[in-house]
Protein backbone atom coordinates (compact mmCIF):
# COMPACT_ATOMS: atom_id res chain seq x y z
CA UNK A 1 0.00 0.00 0.00
CA UNK A 2 3.13 2.09 0.62
CA UNK A 3 4.60 1.67 -2.47
CA UNK A 4 1.26 2.40 -4.53
CA UNK A 5 0.84 5.88 -2.72
CA UNK A 6 4.46 6.81 -3.09
CA UNK A 7 4.25 5.75 -6.84
CA UNK A 8 0.82 8.11 -7.09
CA UNK A 9 2.76 10.77 -5.67
CA UNK A 10 5.91 10.80 -7.90
CA UNK A 11 3.49 9.85 -10.68
CA UNK A 12 1.52 13.36 -9.70
CA UNK A 13 4.53 15.52 -9.07
CA UNK A 14 5.95 14.01 -12.42
CA UNK A 15 3.23 15.94 -14.00
CA UNK A 16 3.31 18.72 -12.63
CA UNK A 17 6.60 20.03 -12.27
CA UNK A 18 10.06 19.27 -14.66
CA UNK A 19 12.28 19.11 -12.03
CA UNK A 20 12.57 17.06 -8.74
CA UNK A 21 11.57 18.61 -5.71
CA UNK A 22 13.84 19.15 -2.89
CA UNK A 23 14.13 15.88 -0.60
CA UNK A 24 15.91 14.56 2.53
CA UNK A 25 15.87 11.15 4.42
CA UNK A 26 16.87 10.32 8.29
CA UNK A 27 16.23 6.97 9.62
CA UNK A 28 13.62 7.71 12.66
CA UNK A 29 9.83 7.07 13.00
CA UNK A 30 7.40 9.32 11.43
CA UNK A 31 6.38 10.95 14.60
CA UNK A 32 9.83 11.81 15.44
CA UNK A 33 10.20 12.67 11.83
CA UNK A 34 7.21 15.61 12.34
CA UNK A 35 9.06 16.70 14.96
CA UNK A 36 12.19 17.57 13.50
CA UNK A 37 10.38 19.25 10.76
CA UNK A 38 8.72 21.19 12.86
CA UNK A 39 11.95 22.17 14.44
CA UNK A 40 13.95 22.79 11.47
CA UNK A 41 10.78 25.09 9.96
CA UNK A 42 10.66 26.81 13.22
CA UNK A 43 14.69 27.41 13.34
CA UNK A 44 13.63 29.32 9.72
CA UNK A 45 10.44 31.45 10.93
CA UNK A 46 7.57 28.96 9.65
CA UNK A 47 4.85 27.10 11.66
CA UNK A 48 3.52 24.03 11.43
CA UNK A 49 -0.19 25.04 10.37
CA UNK A 50 -1.40 21.49 9.56
CA UNK A 51 -0.52 18.18 9.30
CA UNK A 52 -2.44 16.14 6.87
CA UNK A 53 -2.53 12.29 7.62
CA UNK A 54 -3.10 10.45 4.32
CA UNK A 55 -5.35 7.62 4.15
CA UNK A 56 -6.96 7.71 7.51
CA UNK A 57 -10.21 6.64 6.21
CA UNK A 58 -8.74 3.27 5.31
CA UNK A 59 -6.51 2.75 8.83
CA UNK A 60 -10.30 3.36 10.24
CA UNK A 61 -11.56 0.45 7.72
CA UNK A 62 -8.18 -2.03 9.13
CA UNK A 63 -6.06 -1.28 6.31
CA UNK A 64 -2.47 -0.52 7.62
CA UNK A 65 -1.26 3.15 8.14
CA UNK A 66 0.61 4.24 4.35
CA UNK A 67 3.21 5.94 6.72
CA UNK A 68 2.18 9.23 4.55
CA UNK A 69 2.13 12.59 6.16
CA UNK A 70 1.66 16.40 4.75
CA UNK A 71 3.43 18.75 6.55
CA UNK A 72 1.68 22.62 5.85
CA UNK A 73 3.91 25.16 7.13
CA UNK A 74 3.74 28.90 6.87
CA UNK A 75 4.46 32.64 8.44
CA UNK A 76 2.53 35.60 7.91
CA UNK A 77 5.08 37.37 5.96
CA UNK A 78 5.08 35.35 3.04
CA UNK A 79 1.08 35.65 2.59
CA UNK A 80 1.72 39.17 3.11
CA UNK A 81 4.52 39.37 0.15
CA UNK A 82 2.43 36.99 -2.08
CA UNK A 83 -0.49 39.53 -1.21
CA UNK A 84 1.44 42.14 -2.30
CA UNK A 85 3.73 40.65 -5.33
CA UNK A 86 0.90 38.83 -6.66
CA UNK A 87 -2.50 37.48 -5.21
CA UNK A 88 -2.14 34.23 -7.18
CA UNK A 89 0.50 33.15 -5.34
CA UNK A 90 -1.35 32.48 -2.38
CA UNK A 91 -2.73 29.39 -4.11
CA UNK A 92 1.13 28.12 -3.25
CA UNK A 93 0.79 28.97 0.37
CA UNK A 94 1.55 27.54 3.24
CA UNK A 95 3.98 25.44 1.57
CA UNK A 96 3.72 21.93 2.11
CA UNK A 97 6.44 18.90 2.95
CA UNK A 98 5.79 15.12 2.09
CA UNK A 99 6.93 12.76 4.88
CA UNK A 100 6.44 9.20 3.33
CA UNK A 101 7.91 6.14 5.26
CA UNK A 102 10.21 3.59 3.50
CA UNK A 103 11.00 0.90 6.10
CA UNK A 104 13.09 2.31 8.98
CA UNK A 105 13.60 5.77 6.58
CA UNK A 106 11.50 8.95 6.59
CA UNK A 107 11.87 10.95 3.27
CA UNK A 108 10.75 14.53 3.42
CA UNK A 109 10.07 16.16 0.27
CA UNK A 110 8.42 19.81 -0.93
CA UNK A 111 7.09 21.28 -3.48
CA UNK A 112 8.66 22.26 -6.64
CA UNK A 113 8.33 25.65 -7.20
CA UNK A 114 9.68 25.91 -10.81
CA UNK A 115 6.40 25.73 -12.40
CA UNK A 116 5.26 29.11 -10.41
CA UNK A 117 8.65 30.78 -12.10
CA UNK A 118 7.31 29.72 -15.02
CA UNK A 119 4.00 31.07 -15.15
CA UNK A 120 4.65 34.19 -13.88
CA UNK A 121 8.28 35.10 -14.85
CA UNK A 122 8.36 38.69 -13.61
CA UNK A 123 11.03 39.53 -11.94
CA UNK A 124 9.20 40.33 -8.55
CA UNK A 125 7.54 37.14 -8.63
CA UNK A 126 10.21 34.96 -9.69
CA UNK A 127 12.53 36.08 -6.74
CA UNK A 128 9.84 35.37 -4.03
CA UNK A 129 9.59 32.27 -5.08
CA UNK A 130 13.32 31.77 -5.59
CA UNK A 131 13.38 33.16 -1.42
CA UNK A 132 10.74 29.80 -1.14
CA UNK A 133 13.43 27.58 -2.29
CA UNK A 134 15.96 28.67 -0.62
CA UNK A 135 14.07 28.33 2.72
CA UNK A 136 12.74 24.99 1.70
CA UNK A 137 16.28 23.98 1.29
CA UNK A 138 17.74 25.47 4.50
CA UNK A 139 14.82 23.74 6.49
CA UNK A 140 15.38 20.28 4.32
CA UNK A 141 18.84 20.57 4.99
CA UNK A 142 18.35 21.38 9.17
CA UNK A 143 16.30 18.11 9.08
CA UNK A 144 18.86 16.27 7.12
CA UNK A 145 21.53 18.07 9.06
CA UNK A 146 23.34 19.55 6.38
Amino acid sequence: MTKLACALLVLFWGTLAHAAPLTATRTMDLPVAIDEVTVAAQNSGYQVVKVQPIDQALVKRGYPDPGIRILFIGKSSTMDQAMKINPKLLSVLPLRLSLIVEGKDTLVSSDDLEIWKEMFPDPETATLIETWQRDLNIILGDFSGR
